[in-house]
């Protein structure tokens, strides 16, 4: 008989008890509560493809939405449970380790980011047997291999445990999958999620996407402990070859490319696009990316693609502020790209972040000035999480309040989680609701309408080709359309509710 594995997704009950509650008032703004509180967890459903391939019976679970009893029934079917972690969810999944491991029984491995860089919070606590550091791919088949091996486990690469007499190991890193390897991978498992489940709780129905791994990019905010800076993409037809899959089994709207930067590869991204076309599918998309990746060309292949909105992360509108969280932006691509964006009319949205220990008054002013020059279509302002792992962790350390992970948080949430040198936790959000209300009167004016519209005019007049792309993109949502009308989707083109709701953005009344 083989083995039974078990994989679960830790999510905090706390937040996801608010967004619980935000989804149950038809007209508040989900936004902030329900940013990712809906969308599979895709890197335990690749782990569980790759164990299917090896024989293992495997089950999938998402504590966003499943409950406790539920979850505990899983654990008493498996002979090992798999216990996913970021750091918001760290306690929860300590919590669940510590369920599965003292009250069922059952080994424990626990993966993700904060095992990666915080193992002890789980062994100390015995809530688990083993943490896996970085990607898993290679590693979680191994240790089911030896679980019940304890001489062995100090051979098996990229874990940590607690020798017999208490001691912490860490057996050396697993080298990343390499880029050759990457397509060999399997697709996620969506087969063990209820994936129309999923899209029914989204007023903006969508699968989600993972098409490559890794960034360059070394911003001292981002955890890059588990796959080091390194980028690694699967070929164009073999991401086409996904949606292609996933359009025949879901028929879904949309897609979110969860990518951590999607547009890296300028000739790729382009590659897929054309692939879409080519094959003629039809539907919308959007993805994250950095500014400075854009240009002319690559814009409009997005667009024809059905690309509807790119998610930028900008941070911050202050040069000081770019510089000393090695984001390498400058303020001169970030106007040019915006204005990319806004001539190939492409919808797009920055990340903005407020709480850098070095910020002052000055510097969201700055970005104040940039939000307003730039206009773009939204803006999410979250307030810095020092996460560990990250640069910005250890500058932070002794103005924590405590562990972060013993702190009920979420990356998009303004919890206080270390005391700011300059702004106390209510002038940042107070801060933070200026720079909205900024936003909302550069861009939801009448004025700011129609300028958005002329600068769209004015850019099909000195380039007649973007004339010929909008009569191609016509034609083309006409038949994601009817694709999408005939399916049960079709309240998706109730516009308001959409972009007000589904996409995340805060209602802000102009003064």
């Amino acid at each position: 008989m083989s083995l039974k594995v078990v994989l679960i997704y830790a999510k905090s009950q706390a937040i996801r008890e608010q967004a619980a509650a935000l989804f149950a008032q038809e007209d508040a703004v989900k936004g902030n509560g329900s940013r990712d509180e809906i969308y599979p967890p895709l890197g335990i459903g690749i782990l569980a493809a790759e164990l299917l391939q090896l024989g293992y019976d495997v089950k999938l679970y998402d504590d966003s939405i499943e409950e406790l009893e539920t979850l505990r029934s899983a654990m008493e079917w498996a002979d090992v449970v798999g216990i996913s972690a970021l750091t918001p969810n760290a306690r929860r999944a300590r919590e669940l380790g510590l369920i599965a491991r003292s009250e069922v029984g059952r080994f424990v491995v626990m993966g993700g980011p904060h095992p990666t860089t915080n193992p002890e919070f789980f062994l100390s606590a015995g809530a688990a047997d083993i943490c896996v550091q970085g990607e898993g791919d290679l590693t979680l088949p191994e240790v089911l291999t030896h679980y019940r091996e304890r001489e062995k486990w100090g051979e098996i690469q990229g874990i940590t445990f607690l020798d017999q007499a208490g001691n912490q190991v860490q057996t050396p890193r697993r080298p990343l999958i390499s880029k050759d390897k990457i397509n060999e991978l399997p697709f996620p498992a969506y087969h063990l999620y209820d994936i129309p489940k999923y899209m029914r709780l989204m007023v903006n129905p969508a699968v989600t996407m993972i098409t490559s791994r890794g960034c360059p990019y070394a911003c001292t905010f981002c955890d890059a402990e588990m796959t080091p800076r390194q980028y690694r993409a699967m070929s164009p037809e073999r991401v086409v070859d996904l949606i292609e899959h996933l359009l025949k089994t879901y028929n879904p709207p949309q897609f979110m490319f969860f990518d951590d930067l999607f547009t890296i590869q300028k000739k790729r991204v382009t590659a897929i696009c054309q692939e879409i076309i080519k094959r003629g599918l039809f539907f919308e998309w959007a993805c994250e990316s950095r500014l400075d990746t854009m240009d002319f060309e690559l814009l409009r292949w997005m667009k024809k693609a059905g690309c509807v909105k790119i998610y930028y992360g900008l941070e911050s509108g202050s040069p000081d502020v770019l510089v000393s969280v090695k984001k390498g932006l400058t303020i001169e691509k970030i106007m040019a790209a915006a204005k990319l964006n806004r001539e190939v009319g492409m919808s797009f949205k920055y990340f903005l972040i407020y709480g850098f220990p070095q910020e002052t008054k000055k510097d969201h002013e700055l970005t104040e000035m940039i939000v307003s020059a730039t206009r773009p279509d939204q803006v999410h302002v979250s307030l810095l999480q020092p996460i560990p792992g990250t640069e910005i962790y250890e500058q932070l350390k002794p103005s924590l309040l405590k562990d972060v992970a013993e702190i009920d948080f979420h990356y998009w949430h303004g919890t206080e989680t270390f005391k700011h040198p300059v702004f106390t936790h209510a002038e940042l959000h107070a801060e933070r609701e200026r720079l909205l209300k900024i936003h909302a009167r550069a861009t939801q004016t009448l004025g700011a309408r129609w300028l958005r519209k002329w600068e769209r005019l004015v850019a099909m007049v000195k380039n007649p080709v973007l004339v010929g792309d909008y009569f191609e993109v016509r034609k083309r949502r006409a038949a994601y359309k009817r694709r999408v009308r005939a399916s049960e989707w079709g309240h998706v083109f109730d516009r308001e509710k959409r972009d007000g709701v589904a996409l995340q953005v805060p209602s802000v009344k102009v003064d």
